[in-house]
């Protein structure tokens, strides 16, 4: 390894040697050209490997440039969007609430003759289809057992359980809820109650109807006020098909609620209303 490096020293002295004394002798012959061309064509691969050096290094730089301008792109658009997002879901609770408030002052004035307490859902019960729910308020704010529950679209139930600052609310259509009901365009008069053969779907059954009983599909239902807890000229639903009954010789029919139980959040309690000039 001494011996090679030691000739690889010489050669290179050499060389240097010969192209100082090369450069002299031209120099003095007024032969400056070939010295150029001689160290230009010497060195132009070195200037090539230079340039193509010189252009990745900033090829590099500017790629990592551009990483750091689309994160930092990438990290303001993400900002905006969360922004954004968080701006869309204030104004759906916005107008929820708007909405919300609007329903319940209608409720006022629609049922001008009934007390009502709002109340916010926080439990449900059942399995599918609540047919139990718990509300947020109880007796310190007027509610009792068997008071009746609506929304704007009609009505919801009943109260079975009250504590104090809680109650416990049975749906129209759980199989032990009944409620005397009519047809609203022929008057007839009957049982709405839940029925098993529905439990986890929106109907119940209009019971006790006469044979005769004028009632057909697409009639609208309504409490009437006579037999149970819920004052009149309250929204049931709707008949979907009416049966005879030969056996008894009455007719039933399936009523579809009005009111969809599972996408309620809010509720109305009614906690007095005037019948006959008289407060319940």
């Amino acid at each position: 390894m001494k011996i090679f490096k030691n000739k690889f020293f010489i050669v290179i002295l050499s060389c240097a040697v010969f192209l100082t004394i090369l450069t002299a002798t031209l120099s003095l012959l007024g032969q400056t050209d070939p010295i150029k061309d001689a160290i230009n064509t010497l060195t132009l691969p070195f200037r090539y490997a230079a340039d193509a050096v010189s252009e990745a290094i900033e090829g590099f730089t500017s790629y990592f440039k551009a990483i750091e301008e689309y994160k930092a792109e990438n990290e303001s658009l993400r900002e905006e969007n969360e922004s954004l997002k968080a701006e869309i879901a204030e104004g759906e609770a916005a107008r929820e609430e708007n909405a919300r408030l609007r329903d319940y002052i209608e409720m006022k004035q629609s049922y001008s003759s009934f007390k009502l307490t709002e109340a916010l859902i926080i439990g449900r019960e059942g399995e599918g289809y609540a047919t139990f729910f718990t509300l947020n308020k109880g007796k310190r704010d007027g509610v009792e057992v068997g008071m009746t529950v609506m929304v704007k679209s009609g009505l919801v139930g009943s109260v079975c359980e009250a504590g104090d600052v809680w109650s416990r609310v049975r749906v129209l259509n759980e199989a032990s809820a009944s409620a005397g009901a009519y047809v609203q365009r022929s008057g007839e008069i009957g049982v709405l109650s839940g029925d098993i053969a529905y439990k986890g779907t929106g109907y119940c059954t209009l019971k006790y109807l006469p044979e005769d009983a004028d009632v057909v599909e697409g009639d609208l239902i309504y409490t009437s006020g006579e037999g149970s807890v819920y004052p009149g000229g309250i929204y049931i639903g709707v008949v979907e098909s009416v049966t005879l009954d030969g056996f008894s010789r009455t007719k039933s029919a399936k009523v579809r609620i009005a009111v969809e139980i599972d996408e309620l959040k809010y509720v109305v309690v009614v906690t007095g209303y005037e019948s006959g000039g008289e407060d319940k």
